[in-house]
């Protein structure tokens, strides 16, 4: 027989051996494991050496791998083919050792501790040698070692003879032992550490779907944040607009403003029916029928006319269908609403409306509030009362119409502003010179509940409505006799013009004057544009004040030289004019030429003080004195020789041409009080407790508790009996 049939019977010997001990091992294992459990000997077990075994792989009974280079022992009695299986049996040593069995409940902490172990060491041992999905790369020898994109598979063996001791070998009860993948070991090469970019690439694409999902879900995040965060965003400067027209929506249609400066200007906007014809001499009627309306879309483009009235000059001016208003917004949006400030300005009560009080398009935007300013009847037209006028009325009343139009204006605004960007709860009624007297006399009245919330009274009358309807009817029979009319129907014919010639002079009256000897007081005989009407008027300003409980935020000013007469103004008067004007007054009369000669001096800046403590300043404190709560500001900073009575409006308005860093101080001080008031409803200066409620705006703004000599003027009874009357 050849070396090589020789060799193969040999192998095949082997291998059938190797068959008979592997069937044995497993009867024996059988047994082993029906039966009851036998303590081991735990000396032995720590004494025995320990067999090696395959990286990755579990020792087990009857295990092993067929690439290992020495053959299990009955290998020799198995065919060659045999080496292609990916795995074999591995035997046991037969010199292994039992203990009687012991109850399982019996079992030693040792052992348990030992059945942890091997549990883990199982997991273990499953759980990473896992085939990689990337390519091994290959040694010198031709073999496949860990390579750097991936994982290698189960390792194989040397032996299992106990030649060799395992590192920290972790071993089960039933005889298997995992071996730790970290331990060293020289049968396999040392794969190289990879770079951490490529273990990222590598985890990144083993989960791509995971880390897509992932990424999604933080961009969503992150995007849902940022808008939170951000949140409505609004800008003060409107600078990027470029369409020339917008256009916004009214109760009567729609309507188109025109773009200037940065903002939006809606100018001549209708608001009630236009007072005309035999709508002459009646209350506001707001724009409620459809005949009234228009269609298509009403271009607000140009200023409408003023209403007819009385300027210094000694003419009128000005259209009976006058009953228009302008807006000035930031912008057209329904998103975060702007206060608004409606303001009436008038220096008398039949005549130069709106005087100062002129908004603008660039105002809006940039104090971000919303202005509205309407045209409302003055004079004949706005206050007279008559007796013909009242018994066509249901039920009889007449005057007071210019106090219809601003409620008109007013109820306007509540149902429309929101649609310039606007808020309704939000609404400061401002109200300078007559207008703030206007203004006045509609705090706590029936018919303003709930059309504002704020009040700002600039350099108003303090002589307020206490004539009753049949008084002023009587007053105004010279009127009607210089018409020659018995019937409102006679009177809403006839013209213009015959109607102006016919008002006697002493109406227009305004006293801005030291108060003369022969003055009669307010309320006998002298005509008074307001009156207690009983339809919109019903008590008196005072009786208000000091009765009633207020709604609304108040506050009440005027600068320091309001009531200076229009002619010292212009000219200089020496100390000896001064004198003489002082002694010829009531003041003279009454023995306090003198005193107030000492507190003022003889100058033109001292007259100016006097006639404005006595006329304005001083009738208007006593107003606001009638409420605990009610701030007080006088402005003081010269505009030139003196704070003339527009002086505080113009700093608000950004009209006053300030030169000196004085001025611009003055103009930032009102700026502030005057935005903080409108945004917020109080003057953070003020003395809540009313101690020191007086506000003197120079420089800067100063509460103090009184105003020089007011009380002066108060204990001789000038004030507030000689107050101007509008």
């Amino acid at each position: 027989m050849s070396r090589t049939d020789q060799d193969k019977d040999k192998s095949m010997d082997k291998q059938e051996i190797a068959e008979e001990e592997r069937e044995k091992m497993l009867n024996a294992e059988n047994t082993k494991h029906t039966g009851a459990a036998p303590v081991p000997d735990l000396e032995s077990e720590e004494h025995k050496p320990k067999k090696k075994i395959p990286i990755g792989g579990i020792k087990m009974p009857g295990f092993c791998r067929t690439k290992s280079k020495e053959p299990c022992k009955d290998d020799e009695s198995k065919p060659a083919e045999s080496v292609d299986t990916e795995t074999t049996i591995v035997m046991p040593k037969e010199n292994e050792q039992s203990v009687p069995s012991v109850p399982e409940k019996q079992t030693t902490p040792a052992k348990e501790s030992k059945e942890k172990e091997g549990r883990k060491g199982i997991l273990n041992a499953i759980r990473l040698p896992l085939v990689s999905v990337f390519p091994r790369k290959k040694n010198k020898d031709g073999d496949a070692e860990l390579g750097t994109t991936g994982t290698a598979g189960l390792a194989s063996i040397e032996t299992l003879d106990d030649s060799g001791t395992e590192k920290n070998p972790i071993t089960s009860e039933d005889g298997m032992e995992t071996v730790r993948l970290d331990g060293d070991t020289t049968d396999i090469a040392e794969s190289p550490k990879r770079h951490l970019f490529v273990v990222c690439i590598s985890a990144a694409r083993r989960n791509l779907f995971a880390l897509a999902a992932v990424l999604c879900i933080l961009l969503s995040v992150i995007i849902i944040i940022c808008v939170a965060c951000a949140g409505p965003r609004r800008s003060a400067n409107q600078s990027y607009k470029t369409d020339k027209y917008i256009s916004a929506v009214t109760s009567c249609g729609l309507i188109q403003g025109i773009l200037e400066d940065g903002g939006y200007a809606f100018r001549g906007i209708p608001y009630a029916v236009p007072p005309i014809e035999n709508r002459r001499w009646q209350f506001a009627e707001p724009l409620s029928k459809l005949e009234d309306c228009w269609n298509g879309t009403y271009l607000a483009h140009n200023a409408s006319n003023m209403c007819l009235q009385y300027e210094t000059s000694g003419r009128y001016n000005g259209a009976e269908d006058c009953l228009y208003l302008d807006v000035f917004t930031p912008d057209v949006r329904y998103d975060s609403p702007l206060p608004v400030v409606v303001m009436i300005g008038a220096e008398t009560l039949d005549g130069s409306s709106p005087g100062v009080m002129q908004p603008s398009a660039k105002l809006a935007r940039v104090r971000d509030m919303i202005f509205v300013r309407p045209n409302f009847r003055l004079g004949i037209f706005g206050f007279l009362a008559a007796t013909p006028l009242s018994q066509a009325a249901h039920p009889p009343s007449s005057g007071n119409y210019g106090h219809s139009d601003i409620i008109a204006a007013l109820q306007w605004v509540q149902l429309n502003i929101q649609n310039f960007g606007g808020n309704k709860s939000s609404v400061t009624l401002w109200g300078h010179r007559a207008g703030g007297t206007l203004v006045t006399t509609l705090i706590g009245i029936r018919k303003t509940r709930d059309l504002f919330s704020r009040v700002w009274i600039s350099s108003g009358s303090a002589n307020f409505p206490h004539q009753d309807l049949e008084l002023a009817e009587k007053l105004s029979s010279q009127f009607m006799h210089a018409i020659n009319c018995h019937d409102a129907n006679c009177m809403r014919t006839k013209n213009v013009k015959e109607l102006i010639e016919a008002i006697p002079d002493k109406w227009h009256h305004n006293l801005i004057e030291l108060p003369k000897k022969e003055e009669i007081l307010p309320g006998n005989d002298t005509h008074e544009w307001l009156i207690l009407d009983g339809a919109i008027l019903q008590k008196h300003v005072g009786e208000i004040l000091t009765k009633s409980e207020l709604s609304i935020k108040l506050i009440i000013g005027t600068t320091a030289h309001s009531g200076t007469p229009e002619q010292y103004l212009s000219s200089n008067v020496s100390s000896k004019q001064i004198e003489k004007i002082v002694h010829d007054s009531l003041l003279g009369s009454k023995g306090l030429a003198d005193e107030a000669l000492r507190r003022y001096n003889a100058t033109p800046e001292g007259l100016a003080r006097m006639i404005s403590d006595i006329r304005v300043i001083c009738p208007l404190m006593t107003v606001a004195s009638m409420k605990a709560n009610v701030p007080f500001y006088v402005a003081t900073q010269p505009r030139g020789n003196l704070a003339d009575p527009d002086s505080d409006a113009a700093a608000i308005l950004g009209t006053y041409a300030a030169r000196t860093p004085e001025e611009k101080r003055h103009v930032s001080a009102m700026q502030q009080l005057f935005n903080h008031y409108v945004w917020h409803g109080e003057v953070a200066q003020a003395d809540p407790k009313g101690a020191n409620r007086v506000l003197i705006v120079g420089q800067d703004i100063i509460p103090q508790h009184d105003y020089p000599n007011c009380d002066f003027w108060i204990k001789n009874e000038i004030v507030p009996l000689y107050g101007r009357i509008d």
